[in-house]
């Protein structure tokens, strides 16, 4: 009951209003950024953390970018995310199934110094890793799960206007061997989270042999430059990694590409 209580309470103070908490339309953009899971690993094994930790301080990194050049002040701001987490136990490792809870991750957009911004996540996750909300976030599921049809409806009906989280940013382990559909090799996987009214933004991620697929998908009107912020997230990454390791050496740009409406 008290990790209960500790999950509801942060969940039902208000967020930060942003310019992507609106009210959505019905078309989507959708924009992928292609990062290399090696230089996330080096960045936490050089500043600490978790590879979770540098996804999230990369995020943001460039949501706070994608903010001020909005115009949104974003001086001590820190935005709150919700992230999905694994509540398997060591013994259940390879099990079959789902295991999922949610957190409520802050995301500190007003830090504009990398190692600083990732010092910050590192700590407040940790704090939450400690405080059992994610096993209230799955008791909450549990007991959802016995509610009667009345109860869900009124909570459908109280979703648009939820002011829970800014975005939901997923980071899902896959496999780190190629994959094959017909004999073809599979090069890439780029997730999706969908959107939600006063959710304009949402941002998965997905491990897939060696690499880190970034799945943007916005509102088409809510977020019409959201090429720029996955130019964002791409100098969130590498400021980071610089950060970590020193200047980068001259490399190909990889792509980051965005749809039209859908």
């Amino acid at each position: 009951m008290r990790d209960l209580g500790g999950f509801a309470l942060v969940g039902v103070r208000p967020v930060p209003l942003t310019p992507l908490n609106v009210q959505i339309g019905p078309h989507r953009r959708y924009a992928w950024v292609d990062a290399d899971l090696a230089e996330f690993k080096q960045i936490k094994n050089h500043l600490g953390g978790t590879v979770n930790d540098v996804v999230l301080a990369a995020v943001a990194d460039a949501l706070g970018r994608f903010l001020r050049r909005r115009g949104f002040d974003t001086d001590g701001v820190v935005l709150r995310a919700m992230v999905p987490v694994s509540v398997r136990t060591a013994d259940e490792r390879g099990a079959l199934g789902n295991k999922v809870a949610a957190m409520w991750a802050p995301l500190p957009v007003g830090i504009e110094d990398p190692v600083e911004l990732l010092a910050e996540v590192r700590r407040a996750m940790g704090h939450l890793k400690d405080s059992g909300q994610a096993v209230g976030a799955q008791t909450l599921t549990e007991l959802l799960g016995f509610a009667p049809p009345t109860i869900l409806a009124q909570a459908m009906r109280l979703a648009p206007h939820q002011r829970y989280c800014n975005v939901v940013v997923t980071n899902v382990p896959g496999p780190q061997f190629p994959l094959y559909v017909l004999g073809r090799r599979l090069r890439a996987l780029y997730p999706v989270v969908p959107v939600y009214d006063r959710l304009a933004l949402n941002i998965a991620v997905l491990s897939y042999d060696g690499r880190l697929g970034f799945g943007l998908l916005a509102d088409y009107d809510a977020v019409p430059d959201l090429d720029d912020l996955a130019a964002d997230l791409r100098h969130a990454i590498a400021a980071l990694l610089v950060a970590a390791t020193g200047p980068l050496p001259e490399r190909p740009r990889r792509f980051a590409r965005s749809a039209g409406p859908a």
